[in-house]
């Protein structure tokens, strides 16, 4: 059984998962490259990211909301598959977050309302239902409580997934929430600029992105998650490339491009 904890650090304004695994299989089935593939203790824990934190800062750094990179709330139907469905749910549970840092009252009830419908069809019955729609309602016009709210409704879910032995699911949701955090803030990057705060926010991603790559790891005799284990270990590559950039160098131009690329594809791919 995998343990999860979710930690809500609200005064700091820092949200986040940590995981431990605690039963490992003994043989990995993993067709990934081995070489790529460090052996990972039992007992490891790892930070994983939340949709929030990052939109967090980035609205600090002045970043403008941009509405028209959301997805749209009307696809949500169109994903049958659990797989995709709980993928999208990351996107969409992203969306959330971003309406809420952002104070966008009316897009912050059609992406709760989007997520209650998606997570009764993914059995999640904690989170998303109808008394926490009621609060979101009741307390549109209260940034505080509805950023409360809908940093709860995150919380429980993890809880749930992880109470009900459903790592997979949580790994796609996850995947698909970090995905859409570093998507919408590359897309509030309006022109790249080597000190921009925005663009040094999302090179420090890095850091998360290899404990989501490690977690997706310990997953065993997971297609969804040996699929996309592939496309964020090449994004990680880019992000490694910064390493040897020269003192007083973050990135370059053509670095950030790269990574921004990698990141539209996957993101491109995941709602496809």
């Amino acid at each position: 059984m995998k343990k999860v904890l979710i930690s809500i650090f609200f005064i700091s304004l820092l949200m986040g998962c940590s995981t431990s695994n605690t039963n490992e299989s003994e043989e990995n089935t993993s067709t990934l490259d081995e070489k790529t593939e460090p052996k990972i203790d039992a007992n490891t824990s790892f930070r994983l990211p939340s949709p929030v934190e990052l939109f967090i800062l980035i609205k600090s750094e002045g970043a403008n909301f941009v509405q028209e990179e959301l997805h749209k709330a009307d696809k949500a139907g169109d994903y049958l598959d659990k797989e995709k469905k709980a993928i999208n749910f990351g996107i969409y549970a992203a969306d959330l977050a971003y309406c809420t840092v952002f104070e966008k009252q009316q897009e912050t009830h059609t992406y709760f309302k989007t997520l209650k419908k998606m997570a009764d069809g993914l059995g999640i019955n904690d989170g998303y239902d109808t008394e926490i729609l009621d609060r979101i309602d009741n307390n549109l016009n209260n940034s505080d409580s509805l950023y409360q709210i809908t940093n709860d409704s995150y919380w429980e879910v993890c809880t749930y997934l992880e109470e009900n032995g459903k790592s997979d699911v949580l790994s796609e949701i996850l995947l698909g929430g970090w995905i859409e955090s570093v998507f919408l803030s590359v897309n509030s990057v309006i022109k790249y600029e080597d000190e921009s705060p925005i663009v040094l926010r999302i090179t420090e991603q890095s850091f998360l992105l290899e404990n989501l790559i490690e977690y997706m790891r310990t997953l065993k005799n997971n297609n969804v998650s040996e699929i996309y284990l592939k496309q964020l270990i090449d994004l990680q590559y880019s992000f490694d490339k910064l390493i040897d950039n020269p003192d007083g160098v973050n990135i370059t131009k053509e670095q950030y491009k790269e990574i921004a690329d990698k990141i539209k594809a996957i993101r491109m791919e995941l709602i496809g």
